[in-house]
């Protein structure tokens, strides 16, 4: 019997897939569409933006733009945005999309985990670690204590010359704390104390939004680089560990926010989208166009079932969260929206650069209320629990205002022009940031000045140097108070003694009892001064503690951060290893079927002839591939153990040293 070249392809195509339905791979399906479209431009020789796309390795490292496909999830997919001309430059250049069917195999390939060959192993990058969705959606007071930061950085990511400006600013809803965007970083204060509690690391580049969730367990941080790559994430703000990252912009994420029930993540910037994403699957789900201009504003409402976005037109509009259909248009800002906070569940406040803060109905789209808060614009708009409201102006104030819209305090900016501000949980203090780079801290009701904030914090090395010359400086105060008390009390002594001989009722002794008045008065004061000098001094060396306790912990995040991404190499290279082997099996019994098959004419065996030496081929690099990949994961195996075994001395000193006691008064005193 005859076979045909076609009947000797379906037999070894069956012999391939025999164990597994078809998988969309990079060999098989996706670098042949690769060859036809791309290739031209993004080859190891042209390599066009950093990006050589003939090699699945190559399609994995990306280009200068960074990584272009994330496992399981296409719309956040560079790649596939580009060539189905979602976003720019639009691929291939200069001309039409590629077929509608190659499109389809490209997207398949993505959301089935990057395949590389069929025996390879899925890699959905984009899955978050834990399931954020609540129950419910709540802004009441959660039970229990506010949520606060535990074992974090207190080390500055960067610590720079000059300081920068913070545009991104938000204070928990139940904690004294409040998040400040700096350099690749968060930095976390305490509204009570102004001390630096937390550094939350923002590699990813600038911080252009910050949010708390309604709970207050979680922190949201939108930002990155201009024009170049822009991302969402969340972090637990007990335990400072990443949550979720979602977002794959081509720009800075100016706006974002995370729902109530913590079920969507909605982010905006210069692209003019919206964009709602699951934190369920860290999926996109809602695209939505409809903004003229930047988005530079967006908040969900307390319920979850709307989310209001404003834009540099002064375009304001209302989604439903689950269908991603438009709600409500609001019209009336004739400048950009640069601030929204949620009033009840159908009334939101927006603030423009027209200077006025309206509040609106979302069922109607009418106006409420409309309050000329500043001229020149506003900037800044926050919302308290008890429907106060907090606004900041290009007039260099910022203003608190009742919740009927009347004006209850001024707060001067005196080096520039504000960015932004916001109430502390209870409401008790303001804290305002300008283009100066200054952060400011007033009391809200009395507008004195009570403090400041660093945006560029100085290192653990220089603070604890300043700390530990405060706690020296404090030894020398105790020595003192103590020497005016010893004075005080002699001189009261000897007064009392010299009023108990002179005559009674004589000009003397009514001069010796001045004297003595005067003398208790001193005594007083300087018992009270012996009193507090330890406790400063106590105080003073708990704060050089805790900076050695945060130095200490430094040095134990940098080797957990080692050990993590040894272990990510090593993981890694293990998967490469077993898709290795998965693929010598598959050539193999692919031969193994091929020798099976009979062949008469010279045509059908050159072709046979030919796929075995593509097989035999292909088992040669796999197999060098395997080796390779299982060397490389081995050599990491005792540096993965060596790092796991110091990570477990440091952490134990660490538990150590936070449960030594705290300097007391009584070991304070000289």
């Amino acid at each position: 019997m005859k076979l045909s070249p076609l009947l000797i392809a379906s037999v070894l195509a069956a012999a391939t897939f025999t164990a597994q339905a078809q998988k969309v791979t990079y060999d098989d399906q996706v670098l042949p569409i690769l060859r036809n479209t791309c290739l031209k431009c993004h080859n190891p020789d042209k390599a066009k933006g950093d990006l050589d796309l003939s090699t699945f390795s190559g399609a994995m490292k990306g280009g200068s733009s960074g990584v272009i496909v994330l496992g399981g999830n296409p719309d956040s997919s560079k790649i596939y945005k580009v060539i189905t001309h979602a976003d720019e430059p639009t691929m291939p250049p200069n001309s039409a999309k590629i077929a509608a069917g190659d499109i389809e195999t490209i997207r398949k390939w993505i959301a089935g985990g990057l395949l590389e060959n069929s025996g390879s192993k899925a890699v959905l990058s984009n899955k978050p670690k834990v399931d954020l969705t609540l129950a419910s959606a709540s802004s009441s007071r959660p039970a229990g204590p506010p949520p606060m930061p535990g074992d974090l950085l207190l080390e500055p990511a960067v610590r720079t010359e000059r300081t920068s400006v913070s545009t991104a600013l938000v204070s928990s809803p139940w904690a004294p704390i409040v998040a400040l965007g700096g350099q690749r970083q968060v930095l976390l204060y305490n509204t009570d104390t102004l001390e630096l509690t937390g550094v939350l690391p923002f590699p990813e580049g600038y911080p252009s939004d910050l949010k708390f969730s309604r709970n207050g367990k979680l922190l949201l941080c939108g930002g990155g680089r201009g024009s170049k790559a822009g991302v969402v994430v969340v972090w637990d703000i007990a335990s400072g560990e990443r949550v979720i990252t979602v977002g794959d912009e081509q720009d800075s994420v100016l706006a974002a926010d995370i729902s109530a029930d913590q079920k969507w993540i909605a982010l905006g910037g210069p692209g003019r989208l919206v964009k709602i994403y699951s934190t369920k699957t860290g999926e996109l789900v809602h695209k939505i166009k409809k903004h003229t201009e930047w988005v530079t504003a967006m908040e969900f409402s307390p319920d979850s079932r709307l989310l209001a976005t404003g834009d540099r037109n002064g375009g304001v509009h209302v989604w439903e969260s689950d269908s991603g259909e438009e709600a409500q248009t609001l019209a009336g800002h004739r400048g950009a929206v640069q601030g929204i906070a949620w009033r009840g569940t159908n009334l939101v406040s927006t603030a423009g650069e027209d200077g006025a803060v309206k509040l609106w109905n979302t069922d109607d789209g009418a106006v409420v209320r409309n309050v000329n808060a500043h001229t020149g614009g506003a900037v800044a708009l926050r919302v308290a629990h008890d429907g106060r409201f907090v606004t900041a102006g290009r007039d260099k104030r910022a203003v608190a205002w009742g919740a009927d819209g009347t004006s209850l305090r001024t707060f001067t900016f005196t080096n520039d022009i504000p960015i932004r501000a916001a109430f502390t949980h209870d409401a008790a203090r303001v804290i305002g940031s300008d283009w100066n780079g200054n952060v400011s801290v007033w009391d809200s009701t009395s507008g004195v000045l009570v403090g400041e904030i660093a945006l560029n914090p100085f290192t653990i090395a220089d603070r604890l140097v300043a700390a530990q010359k405060r706690a020296s400086d404090q030894e020398a105060v105790i020595a003192k108070a103590v020497a005016a008390l010893v004075a005080a009390q002699a001189d009261a002594d000897k007064l009392k003694a010299d009023l108990a001989a002179a005559p009674a009722n004589s000009p003397a002794a009514k001069d010796l009892t001045k004297k003595s008045d005067a003398a208790a008065v001193t005594l007083a004061a300087a018992k009270a001064a012996a009193d507090r000098a330890p406790q400063d001094f106590a105080a003073a060396k708990l704060a050089v503690e805790k900076l050695k306790l945060g130095q200490f912990y430094t040095g134990l995040y940098r080797a957990r951060e080692e050990l993590v991404s040894k272990k990510r190499d090593q993981e890694r290279l293990l998967a490469e290893n077993a898709a290795a082997l998965a693929a010598v099996k598959s050539a193999n019994d692919e031969l193994t079927a091929g020798k099976k098959v009979a062949t008469k004419t010279q045509e059908e065996k050159d072709k046979l002839a030919l796929r075995v030496k593509q097989l035999n081929d292909q088992i040669k690099s796999e197999e060098a591939k395997a080796k390779s990949t299982k060397l490389d994961a081995e050599k990491l195996a005792k540096p993965i153990l060596a790092d796991q075994a110091q990570v477990d001395k440091l952490n134990a000193e660490y538990q150590k040293l936070k449960q030594a006691p705290a300097p007391s008064q009584k070991t304070a005193k000289l």
